[in-house]
Parts: structure tokens; C-alpha cells; sequence
């Protein structure tokens, strides 16, 4: 079997293994734990199969060590380049965009009310992140959109628990070997996987416009970004890499394309007298 076809079975293991996970966790109250494990559990699956095809090569794991701590300024002083420094403060808004989304996504799975006082605390949480990263060679943070979907999978959406499992994977950074097994996870895998997260992400974000009168106006707001985004993702990856730096960044995350639409068409588009009247009605 040739790569294409094998990477599609290894994907469709993976897709149908977290989907039976999660539907057996769902339908049998003594199979919750499945729902809980599921992730893992495809992740398994899906490298067993990959496995078979020859396309699961572990070896970089003997190489790594069991435990390694970071140090500060790995690559050498301080450099404050402003042309750098304007990149990645556009860079950041524009993460910040997405990761708003986020968290939207989170309070429509776990019905709790995203106030202003949450967005800002996850704002300074994330630039202080980053200060910390940046300061021992990392790349900077975010919250991914996939954690939204995780805990509409797993149904586990405890801050106890997230925090509990922030401080784990601290530990876990600090162990090249582990950190090796999981680069070693064939990409088709996670590919697979993503995929199914992905959708659970899509329909919890068609949960938090559910709400909004879709009107012509609404309609090209949301769904204009959404075609853009998905030109970002299909674009040949060639011309991505062609593109000035900061723009191949851009075409790179079709979602940093799509926020950026979506926030650009929100103030550009006209709104209608009878919105105007609704939202003035709503903050009276």
C-alpha cells in the first residue's frame, strides 16, 4: 500500500477509534471512563495501526534523557530589534483575537458566562506566559481552540481539574523522553484525531451564534471568514512559504485569518437601524 492510502487508514483508525470512545462513554453510564480516556486511547490505536505500515519510528526516544531543566536566555543576551518587536505585538493581537474565540467556545460547552473580568484575567495570564517562555528559550502560549473541544469530549470541565493537569504537564515538560515519544506520534494520527475535535470545536461555535439573528449583514460576517479561513488552510503550502514573514504567519493560521476578517467586516459592514435600536434596548 502506498503512503496516501496508508496515511488515510492510520487517520480513519484514529477518527473512528475516539468516535466510538466517545459515543460508548455517552450511551453506557459504566463506560464513562471511555469518554475520559478516549483521546489517549485513539492516540494508541491510531500508532499501533501506524505501526503496522512501517511509519512509527520511535528511536529518538533512546537518545533522550529522562529529566532536563531549562535555562534562562538559552540563546544568548537580550536583542531588541523594534522591526521584531512590531511583529510580534501584531503577532500577539492577533493570537489574542483567536484565543478570545476560545474561550467563548469554552463558555458555550461548559455554560458558564464569559465576563469582562475573565477575558482580562486570561489576557494577562497569557502575556505573563509568554514573558516566562520567551525568558527560558520557549516559544510563546496560548490556549489552543482544541481545548474547548477536549472538554466537550471528555465532559471534564473542572478547574480543579485543568489546573491539576497544568501543573502535570510542567513536569512532564521537564522530560525530554516523554516529549520525544510524543514528537514520535505519526502525524497522520494526530492528524485523524484533530480532525474530529475540529468539529466538535465547529458545532460549539455554531452554539455560541445560535443566538444571533442572522440577518444579510450577520450572515456575511460570519460566513465570509469562514471561506477565507478555509482558502488559508488549502492554499499550496509553496506559495505560503513565498510570502513576506509576517504574511506567511498569517495565511499559516487560517484561524488568525479568519478572526482578523471577522473583526475588520464587523466594523466596516453597515449596521441596520433596527439592530442599532436592539443592542441600545439590550445595554439600557
Amino acid at each position: 500500500m502506498n503512503q496516501p492510502s496508508a496515511n488515510i487508514v492510520i487517520a480513519l483508525a484514529s477518527m473512528t477509534s475516539l468516535s466510538a470512545f466517545i459515543l460508548l462513554g455517552c450511551l453506557f453510564k459504566t463506560l464513562h471512563w471511555l469518554r475520559l480516556v478516549s483521546v489517549l486511547g485513539a492516540i494508541v490505536i491510531g500508532t499501533v495501526t501506524a505501526s503496522m505500515y512501517g511509519m512509527a519510528d520511535f528511536s529518538s526516544v533512546k537518545e533522550a534523557a529522562w529529566f532536563q531543566l531549562p535555562s534562562l536566555l538559552p540563546f544568548g543576551e537580550l536583542v531588541f530589534d523594534p522591526i521584531a518587536i512590531l511583529t510580534m505585538l501584531f503577532i500577539s493581537v492577533i493570537v489574542l483575537v483567536e484565543t478570545t474565540g476560545t474561550w467563548c467556545a469554552v463558555s458555550a460547552v461548559t455554560n458558564v458566562q464569559l465576563t469582562d473580568d475573565r477575558l482580562n484575567r486570561g489576557a494577562t495570564g497569557e502575556a505573563v506566559g509568554n514573558l516566562f517562555c520567551a525568558a527560558i528559550g520557549g516559544s510563546p502560549v496560548t490556549g489552543y481552540s482544541t481545548n474547548a473541544g477536549i472538554i466537550a469530549v471528555t465532559g471534564v470541565a473542572s478547574r480543579r481539574a485543568i489546573i491539576a493537569g497544568g501543573f502535570i504537564l510542567l513536569l512532564l515538560g521537564l522530560m525530554p523522553k516523554l516529549t520525544s515519544i510524543i514528537a514520535s506520534i505519526p502525524h497522520p494520527v494526530i492528524s485523524g484525531i484533530f480532525a474530529v475535535i475540529c468539529v466538535v470545536i465547529a458545532m460549539n461555535g455554531f452554539r455560541v451564534i445560535q443566538n444571533i439573528q442572522l440577518n444579510e449583514r450577520n450572515m456575511l460576517v460570519i460566513g465570509l471568514p469562514i471561506m477565507l479561513s478555509l482558502g488559508a488552510v488549502l492554499m499550496p503550502r509553496e506559495l505560503v512559504y513565498a510570502l513576506p514573514q509576517l504574511l506567511g504567519y498569517l495565511v499559516n493560521s487560517g484561524i488568525a485569518i479568519g478572526a482578523i476578517a471577522a473583526v475588520v467586516l464587523n466594523f466596516l459592514l453597515p449596521v441596520s437601524q433596527e439592530e442599532t435600536v436592539a443592542t441600545e434596548n439590550e445595554h439600557a
